[in-house]
């Protein structure tokens, strides 16, 4: 969108007041033009829906809305609205919206040209884009850009160590939400655009995907459309060499539902400056800091890369392995018992149900007093899996779940049928239940699973559920 040429006596001039310069984009029934104000000597941008095979009352529709959002808009990042005439002209019939130039080059048209961007410089841009996104949101109706992509993103070149000023354009698919109507348009560009849009629906959080999709075509260098969806989610972490905060702050930018997602500007915000102590919102309670309860045995090592926590079985003194044991041998003597009744009085087709069951529970029970004695549970989770087992003699006792850690969306806090506290990771529609069934061996204090609770959410940069 960068011009140096000047006026021209030869060239066209809109309204006896815009001398056009130069074309800077044309599509379907619209053009943009560069062109100098005779009155002001300044460079504007002139953008025309023209009368034609191609229009459709809707465009004309969606063009008085972005003329009119941008006259009631005033932000340093956003174009300037200037003027809006009707154009009768040999050349050209239809509508003019005038708004300030912005000397600088698109984000798709820089990563075309070769231009590369570092994790900060990323991180950078996605601050600069999210206070746009608080201004607009902030209004009253909120404002929804609807089309948040790299073309609709100017930004100048480096400045020091500053990634250059950046600009949000093109609100022609803008939208209040004071405004909606029972007609269904879809609005914005496939692989930006979040699913909720695709029934017509936009929020701000509907904003946050498509800024979040942006900034993974920057990681990746592809595009959102061409990478692999799991459950809709993008799987862009395998071609994005980023750190794994910075991931999972991207994962929740792009969670597909709605709900599941940041919620607002300010929000992603926080959470992106601070990871894991963002504000939470919809229901989330905030994480309090949580420190180790004192004689916890419970490991945990974590790095930029990796997360593991191992926590080990409580051994002989401890009552739950007692426990344990005694209803083993209970289990067992019934079992004998049964065994007896049906040798003596042939009664096998009631009695073999009952004896299976039995026998069941005490398997149950004599490998939860092993694991008190000698197993431990141990979740592991790094950039590419996450893993939840127990082990005992070395040998992988129980695998819970295996996945992927980008499949990981919710850290969540609830209580079983006796009133105890335990927690549920969910990993897609997956989830894994921690500290409960064979984890009661473990004999995990509610301390220590609030401290845990807060390990993990601090880590993947989740917020904790509390059910």
């Amino acid at each position: 969108m960068t011009s140096q040429e000047l006026p021209d006596s030869n060239q066209e001039i809109l309204l006896e007041r815009y001398q056009v310069q130069q074309e800077l984009g044309k599509k379907a029934g619209r053009r943009s033009l560069l062109a100098c104000d005779l009155q002001t000597q300044e460079l504007v941008v002139v953008k025309i829906l023209s009368f034609g095979n191609e229009f459709e009352w809707n465009d004309l529709k969606l063009f008085e809305r972005e003329a009119e959002t941008l006259k009631a808009l005033s932000h340093p990042a956003i174009p300037r609205y200037l003027d809006y005439f009707e154009l009768d002209s040999p050349n050209s019939k239809g509508f003019a919206l005038v708004q300030s130039y912005i000397p600088a080059q698109s984000l798709e048209a820089q990563l075309k040209a070769g231009r590369s961007f570092s994790e900060e410089e990323v991180k950078e841009l996605a601050k600069a884009i999210l206070e746009i996104l608080k201004y607009l949101h902030g209004r009253q109706p909120p404002v929804i850009h609807r089309d948040i992509k790299p073309s609709n993103i100017l930004l100048t070149n480096r400045s020091g160590n500053s990634v250059g000023e950046v600009y949000l354009v093109d609100f022609g698919s803008v939208q209040t939400i004071a405004r909606r109507s029972s007609t269904i348009i879809v609005m914005g560009t496939y692989g930006y655009v979040p699913p909720e849009q695709f029934n017509g629906k936009a929020i701000p959080a509907s904003d946050l995907y498509s800024l979040g999709a942006t900034l993974i075509y920057l990681v990746t260098g592809q595009h959102p459309a061409d990478l692999p969806l799991t459950d809709l989610r993008l799987e862009f972490e395998p071609v994005a060499n980023i750190n794994p905060t910075f991931s999972s702050w991207l994962r929740r930018m792009t969670e597909p539902i709605a709900s599941q997602r940041l919620t607002s500007a300010e929000d992603a915000l926080q959470a992106l400056k601070q990871p894991g102590n963002a504000t939470q919102t919809q229901g989330r309670v905030p994480n309090l800091r949580v420190g180790k309860p004192f004689g916890n045995k419970v490991v945990v090592k974590k790095n930029d890369d990796i997360l593991q926590i191992i926590i080990p079985g409580v051994g002989l003194s401890s009552l739950t392995f007692a426990m344990n044991l005694f209803t083993s041998f209970l289990y067992l003597m019934l079992c004998s018992t049964s065994l007896d009744i049906m040798n003596g009085k042939a009664l096998n087709g009631i009695f073999s149900v009952g004896l299976g069951i039995i026998f069941d529970c005490f398997i149950t029970s004599f490998l939860r007093s092993i694991l008190c004695l000698f197993g431990e549970r141990n979740i592991f989770i790094d950039s590419h899996k996450f893993l939840s087992n127990y082990y005992c003699f070395g040998i992988n006792f129980k695998n819970d779940l295996s996945s992927l850690k980008t499949h990981i969306n919710r850290i969540e806090k609830t209580k079983n049928m006796f009133n105890q506290p335990y927690l549920i990771i969910w990993s897609g529609r997956n989830k894994s239940e921690i500290f409960t069934d064979f984890g009661r061996a473990f004999n995990i204090t509610t301390p220590e699973l609030d401290w845990l609770a807060h390990e993990l959410s601090d880590w993947l940069g989740l917020p904790i559920i509390r059910e």
